[in-house]
């Protein structure tokens, strides 16, 4: 067989189980699927070298191809869990801990009390250890101080700004319009939108602290470790800022 041909059909293989690994299969046993596919991939590589063996000898650049993208499907595979467990073990960490001031608190308080209370969807994040440099770069770069009049007018249905999120370090608003990407859970409430579900997706990749403010009801949620609290009062939230971003 022609090793061009052979080569070609190894790329198509791995292609098509690329392909369907990545789709968003609506299973809890996701994770099982994912390890029943790749065993059944490796199983049929193996196989098709012997083959391959048997019937003519194969060639050092085909098994260089192969050996070469199994790696690269693994790592595609499984490259939600990765960044999951990268973030557990503080891989990408800013250097020191982030701490807010008292001015940023009540500016945070103010304006999330503003936006609830009108009703404006509102996507605030603030960082913590875990670097979000990858998603500010690609985001609208502000680096400006934290105000309630800043906040709030990004936020407003008739600005620009509105969509997206803004993110907050050491008490700068470094940029607006970031995007997150959005939690893979399917056992979510009905009721959690798209700022929701993008605030629990950025908690689950980092150890970032995020404000959601919907704009159907104007209820107040905060995600954190991949975990949401919704519905929370202000005076909650207050507590949140004072505990889990140590006030100073």
């Amino acid at each position: 067989m022609n090793e061009f041909f052979v080569t070609i059909i190894i790329a198509y293989l791995y292609s098509i189980f690329l392909l369907n690994l990545r789709m968003k299969i609506e299973v809890k046993q996701i994770r099982t699927l994912k390890v029943l596919l790749l065993a059944l991939t490796i199983l049929s590589v193996i196989t098709f070298f012997q083959s391959i063996e048997t019937a003519s000898g194969l060639s050092l650049t085909i098994e260089i191809v192969a050996l070469t993208m199994l790696p690269v499907f693994v790592t595609m595979t499984y490259i939600n869990e990765l960044k999951t467990i990268f973030g557990k073990i503080n891989i990408g960490k800013n250097s020191g801990p982030r701490l807010i001031n008292n001015d940023l608190a009540i500016a945070l308080i103010q304006s999330v009390d503003f936006l609830s209370k009108r009703k404006i969807g509102a996507l605030i994040t603030v960082e913590r250890n875990v670097s979000l440099t990858n998603i500010i770069d690609k985001a609208l770069s502000l680096n400006a101080d934290v105000s309630k009049e800043l906040l709030t007018s990004i936020f407003m249905p008739s600005t620009p700004l509105h969509d997206g999120a803004v993110i907050i370090r050491e008490n700068k608003i470094l940029c607006a319009k970031a995007y997150y990407p959005s939690s893979e859970r399917h056992d979510l409430p009905m009721n959690y939108g798209t700022r929701h579900r993008a605030a629990l997706g950025i908690s689950e990749q980092s150890d970032a602290f995020t404000i959601v403010v919907s704009e159907e009801t104007g209820r107040v949620s905060i995600t954190m470790d991949g975990k949401m609290e919704y519905n929370v009062t202000k005076e909650a939230l207050n507590l949140y800022l004072e505990n889990v971003l140590k006030i100073n």
